[in-house]
């Protein structure tokens, strides 16, 4: 198993779709029994290389198997799809995950509020970042980053930059100093 992932891995990094499928052929047939990393590498894969019907043929499979289509599985999703500019199927998956019993996490986030900034959205990434703070889910430096990159004037990057920094006055550390 762990040849097999070392060659999907570097493969994928490649992207290089045709010997991706054909390691997940050989694992099949050597009785090898693949598993959600497995797909989640191969949907990513697919989604960088901008083939959304095979990623979205990938997820079919992981829902009608064995699979668990976890956080990270639509993470993939919500991220390829976002930037590609798919915001409409982007913002569906995203409303799809409290009935999949998963809860958004600072990725699912952040993926979300870049699809806006690449097209420089800067309110709907505010709105966004408001909604994930409310959610209990606080921002990390890629959120930051992501943010900082839709705005388009001094006063927004000024408005971000005192967001972010009053929100890490106030956070917690995690060990005691």
């Amino acid at each position: 198993m762990k040849s097999h992932m070392v060659l999907l891995s570097a493969y994928s990094k490649m992207g290089s779709v045709n010997k991706c499928e054909e390691i997940l052929n050989q694992m099949c047939k050597s009785g090898l029994k693949l598993d959600t990393y497995v797909l989640n590498s191969m949907l990513n894969l697919y989604g960088r290389l901008g083939q959304f019907g095979k990623m979205e043929e990938v997820l079919r499979v992981m829902e009608k198997g064995s699979y668990v289509a976890d956080i990270s599985t639509y993470n993939i999703l919500i991220n390829r799809y976002g930037q590609a500019g798919f915001i409409e199927r982007m913002e569906d998956l995203f409303q799809l995950l409290p009935s999949k019993g998963l809860k958004p996490d600072v990725v699912t986030w952040t993926s979300r509020i870049g699809a806006y900034s690449k097209k420089k959205l800067y309110l709907k990434c505010l709105e966004i970042f408001e909604e994930m703070i409310d959610d209990g889910c606080y921002p990390d430096g890629g959120t930051a980053k992501v943010l900082l990159a839709a705005c388009s004037n001094e006063d927004q990057t000024e408005q971000v930059t005192t967001v972010i920094r009053t929100m890490h006055k106030d956070m917690k550390t995690v060990l005691p100093v």
